[in-house]
């Protein structure tokens, strides 16, 4: 019994694990533990609510985690003896034939003597009835059934945790497809500004045309960059429907593209309690489940060592046997049988002991695969803050290039109008005041992008 017991294994850090993340972390005093109300967005906040009420694919990881429990049950009640209730009933007709007698050796001829015998045959008809108790427990002495159990439950325990990574993870998704479903209605909006603006510069070139001020270049330059800029409002409108249409699929809805969603995204997001890397190990729910996985493979390498023990099993059976089904619950009637069984293996042809290579073999893949979900945890923390500062300093870049560039196009046009610059300047300048106005809208999206992976990458269990 001694050597029955087991320590499973414990998952070494990798080496040099920094105290502290190598990217500066700002203030967190402002995070709430619901991390979708830090949007302040009441239509986004509405619509994640009805996402984990309706969503298909949470009812799926629901169901799936419910199945993972029953499956841990199941395989882990092998320790306790199984106890079954029988009644059974049969009537039987038989002849002496069957038994090697011959009518005649009986003293049974022609004459027909037995109610019984038809022609030369003799028959008789007989009926049983039972009612029983069967048990069978198999005595774990080996502690074998116990690894059985605890390899269940630690399976059972990293499915559980994998599956609520996942389930995490879909609500990260669904708040990063509706503020992707929100970008491109901000992008679809701009290009109608754009498609406006363009359109206000040909009619200006137009009517300098008609008074003999620029030439046919100038004209078909404008009316160039309005058709160009009319494509484009159609390309964003098509993306725009294909993400409400995405966003209405997570949420069980029919894809009419008719959801609501908000007009703007939000500009205020606090930072992300990143607290210190070896903190990760215990947060990141698809580590411990890594860690589970180890431990379980470590129950099972040594239940296959002591499927070459010997096993050890009890059976017992009590009931009733009687020819009348009236007397099966008459207690004269009863029967009963009690056994001891022990079964050692002889000769498998190796099946055993390849098993236990087999298992250990499974238990070093296992710390392998662990270490690597733990190292690429610590990468996509340290990618995911340096990703939040750098997005932080492009929105501060683009707000500056956007207000250069637009006070650029306002003075061009205006002195494009007085005849002091050419067409080329006005268009190069109104293109580069929209593309800085869509770079901005990308990057307030890409700062909830930033958050939304952080979050993921820490586990989101704060």
């Amino acid at each position: 019994m001694g050597c029955s017991s087991n320590a499973p294994p414990k998952l070494s850090l990798p080496q040099e694990v920094p105290t502290n993340w190598t990217t500066s972390i700002l203030d967190t005093s402002s995070f709430t533990t619901k991390w979708w109300h830090v949007f302040n967005d009441t239509t986004f906040n509405n619509h994640y609510n009805e996402f984990r009420v309706l969503s298909p694919d949470l009812k799926s990881v629901s169901k799936q985690l419910e199945s993972s429990s029953l499956l841990a049950k199941i395989n882990g009640a092998i320790l306790s003896p199984s106890v079954n209730v029988g009644v059974d009933g049969s009537q039987r007709k038989q002849n002496l034939s069957a038994f090697g007698f011959s009518p005649s050796a009986l003293g049974i001829g022609s004459q027909g003597q037995d109610s019984t015998s038809t022609g030369s045959v003799v028959s008789f008809e007989s009926s049983n009835f039972n009612a029983n108790i069967v048990m069978q427990w198999e005595i774990d002495i080996w502690g074998k059934l116990r690894n059985q159990r605890k390899a269940a439950y630690k399976n059972y325990e990293a499915s559980y945790n994998e599956l609520s990574y996942l389930q995490f993870s879909l609500g990260t998704r669904f708040a990063s497809n509706y503020y992707d479903a929100v970008e491109a209605r901000m992008q679809l909006l701009l290009s109608e500004e754009i498609f406006l603006s363009l359109q206000e510069v040909r009619d200006v070139v137009s009517q300098r045309y008609e008074r003999g001020l620029t030439s046919s270049l100038d004209l078909r330059l404008a009316e160039s960059a309005l058709a160009n800029s009319e494509l484009q409002k159609i390309n964003r409108s098509i993306q725009s429907v294909n993400l409400l249409r995405n966003l209405e699929t997570l949420l069980g809805k029919y894809p009419s593209s008719s959801l609501k969603i908000s007009t703007a995204l939000p500009l205020t997001i606090p930072a992300v309690p990143a607290g210190i890397p070896s903190e990760l190990i215990e947060r990141r729910p698809d580590v411990q489940a890594a860690i589970n996985k180890i431990e379980a493979a470590s129950y099972e390498h040594v239940q296959s060592k002591r499927n070459l023990f010997p096993s050890f099993s009890l059976t017992a059976r009590g009931g009733t046997s009687a020819s009348d089904l009236n007397d099966i619950l008459n207690g004269d009637y009863s029967v009963w049988n009690f056994g001891a069984n022990i079964t050692a293996p002889l000769f498998q042809s190796g099946r055993l002991r390849n098993n236990v290579k087999l298992k250990d073999s499974q238990l070093t893949i296992s710390e392998i695969e662990a270490a690597k979900i733990m190292v690429r945890a610590f990468s996509e923390v340290e990618q995911a803050l340096y990703i939040q500062n750098a997005v932080r300093d492009q929105l501060r870049a683009v707000s500056t290039a956007e207000q250069q560039a637009q006070a650029a196009y306002l003075l061009a046009f205006d002195r494009y109008q007085k005849g002091l610059v050419d067409l080329i300047t006005v268009l190069n300048s109104q293109n580069q005041w929209r593309n800085t106005q869509s770079l901005q809208i990308s990057f307030q999206k890409n700062q909830i992008s930033s958050y939304i992976n952080l979050l993921l990458a820490l586990g989101g269990n704060f």
